[in-house]
């Protein structure tokens, strides 16, 4: 059991560049350091070129598409003791940002062996980069897997086509990363309820970000999936905007959500700049004060 919980937000490049331009956030310092964090994340170019093979180098490794540089960060995250994780988008993800989400969404319905070999595809090139970093001494202690397979009333496509498509391609990444130590966190927004039975088949340890406006029962979530799932986010950001609501957003959320541990602190949505830096300091700090085992 932990002695709190465990924090970790999200921000947009807006909210980021206001702050600094108040004058609040030191210009050289990302907000999750300035906050002190627990998780440092970490990411590559996961770009290819479809029907070739890709070599990966640590050019490319150390100049990542999100999270922070690698060759910058890692010494320094390893020294502050935090929860290092590898970020890498997951075969769906990564597909729909090069052919588009209809034309891939088409092409599952009508070709589906063209669909499949896509995301072997990804799958395998991933998998490559990753171990390109294993191999040059870097250890992580999470892995994290990005790919947005839901909206505001459910899934994208249905339980069916998940399992044809992508359970066999998320357990082979989950086996991946476990036989390394290192146990997965999915991200999907939307209503995703339905899916995550397969997800923990398939070896997802923890979900996230759980958004407050689609229907994610977290108290439901804790009931059924708290023994198999850590929960990761579920506080609504728009409380943010009242002091007294954040806190009885938090306060309220906290207490079923951390029983028994298994739970994360994450804003359901990346902090965007209509959040002012007064009012999400007071956020991490009730987090702090409620967060307590």
């Amino acid at each position: 059991m932990p002695d709190r919980v465990g924090i970790f937000d999200d921000f947009s490049e807006e909210a980021i560049h206001k702050w600094r331009n108040e004058g609040k956030l030191p210009k050289d310092t990302a907000p999750q350091e300035y906050f002190d964090f627990d998780i440092r994340l970490f990411s590559f170019n996961q770009s290819f070129d479809i029907g070739s093979k890709n070599v990966f180098s640590l050019e490319r490794i150390n100049n990542p598409a999100i999270g922070e540089r690698l060759k910058d960060n890692y010494e320094k995250g390893k020294k502050e003791e935090k929860f290092l994780v590898l970020s890498c988008m997951e075969p769906f993800e990564h597909i729909v940002r090069i052919v588009g989400k209809e034309r891939l969404l088409t092409m599952m319905a009508e070709e589906a062996n063209k669909a499949a070999n896509l995301f072997t595809d990804s799958l395998e090139s991933t998998l490559n980069a990753c171990q390109l970093l294993l191999d040059k001494g870097y250890h992580f202690d999470g892995a994290w897997l990005w790919g947005d397979l839901g909206y505001e009333k459910g899934l994208i496509f249905s339980t069916d086509y998940y399992n044809a498509f992508l359970f066999d391609l998320h357990r082979e990444f989950c086996d991946f990363f476990s036989k390394n130590g290192m146990p997965v966190i999915f991200h999907s927004d939307g209503n995703i309820r339905e899916l995550i039975p397969h997800l923990i088949e398939a070896g997802i340890r923890a979900i996230e970000p759980l958004e407050s406006n689609t229907g994610m029962d977290l108290n439901g979530l804790k009931k059924e999936y708290g023994e198999d799932l850590v929960l990761f986010g579920g506080i609504d950001e728009a409380s943010f905007l009242d002091t007294k609501k954040a806190e009885r957003e938090i306060k309220s959320k906290f207490k079923y959500l951390m029983k028994n541990g298994g739970y994360i602190y994450h804003a359901d949505s990346p902090i965007l700049d209509n959040i002012s830096f007064e009012n999400y300091k007071n956020v991490i700090e009730l987090v702090k004060r409620y967060g307590v085992y």
